[in-house]
């Protein structure tokens, strides 16, 4: 288990997992706790900022929104 990070507010923050991290045809992405692929960016620091934002996100998203990275969900026409 890694050190736990301190958020901007002082809180404690889970760990970034290195392994979340993937280079595809040169482009990087990140994978979520659900297992969607999120990106492509540019860099693996892109991708590295990015999971702070998709986590801030995902927090503040609906369950409706949220079932838009669950793989196999069935979405309506």
């Amino acid at each position: 288990m890694g050190i736990p990070r301190q958020s901007e507010n002082g809180g404690p923050q889970p760990p970034i997992r290195s392994d979340r991290f993937f280079k595809l045809h040169n482009f990087w992405f990140f994978a979520t706790r659900e297992g969607a692929a999120v990106g492509p960016f540019d860099s693996k620091e892109g991708a590295v900022s990015a999971v702070a934002d998709f986590i801030e996100f995902a927090q503040k998203a609906d369950a409706e929104t949220l079932e838009f990275f669950t793989p196999g969900a069935q979405y309506a026409v």
